[in-house]
């Protein structure tokens, strides 16, 4: 009878350990196989980067990408349509990392001149931490057509939406700071952007832009007597 009962007790373990093993074995799968997970359309995202930086955006081809990614054409295309997409969500994802650099930067509460260089300084920061990748986005991008006027106008409503939101601030206010207007904000960023781009493709200082792009902010929202 106890041998009976050791004999039951340990086949119901077994089957217990089997189902356990099952059910984790059906839980992993589907990361390695669907792209709705983060780990490898994140690998396809950073396997397109690379190819950028070693041949850039017109000579990387997908075949690139999934042996950067160390993935299959299969798992590419379940995630991306095609390289123009996988593209066109690098570019949103480089972006919206300038966009959090510049936003943790800056301190509300630093004398308001010191604000402007932390939003100018964050943002060239971030750009040189990757240069090859923020020369090639910028400039392929406009051959993504909608998708790249629809990433256009998201950065440049974001950056004068940060710029007059900075402008309003307490420190601002009590340092006499003129609020910017939609109008002003929009002329500031669009100049930002273009200065940004054409010294990424010329190879021209980054630094020497920066102390541009602060005189320009700092004239614009005080006057001469800013700087």
């Amino acid at each position: 009878m106890i041998e009976d009962d050791r004999r039951d007790m340990s086949e119901q373990k077994q089957t217990a350990q089997h189902s356990a093993a099952s059910g984790t074995a059906r839980r992993a799968g589907p990361a390695t196989t669907s792209c709705s997970l983060m780990p490898p359309r994140q690998r396809l995202l950073d396997g397109l980067a690379q190819a950028i930086r070693e041949k850039g955006v017109q000579n990387a081809k997908v075949s690139d990408i999934v042996r950067n990614a160390r993935t299959s054409k299969r798992t590419f295309y379940e995630c991306f349509a095609d390289k123009e997409a996988c593209l066109a969500e690098l570019a949103d994802d480089w972006a919206d990392g300038l966009r959090q650099a510049v936003v943790t930067a800056v301190d509300r509460t630093a004398p308001w001149d010191e604000q402007i260089d932390m939003a100018v300084d964050s943002f060239l920061a971030a750009i040189a931490r990757d240069p090859a990748l923020s020369a090639a986005i910028p400039r392929e991008l406009p051959a993504l057509g909608a998708q790249y006027f629809a990433l256009f106008e998201k950065d440049i409503e974001f950056y004068a939406a940060f710029y007059m939101d900075l402008s309003r601030g307490p420190v601002m206010r009590r340092a006499g700071v003129r609020p910017l207007s939609w109008e002003k904000a929009v002329i500031l960023v669009g100049g930002l952007s273009e200065l940004t781009d054409r010294v990424l493709r010329t190879g021209r200082s980054l630094d020497a832009a920066g102390e541009a792009m602060k005189e320009s902010m700092k004239l614009l929202v005080r006057g001469p007597a800013a700087i």
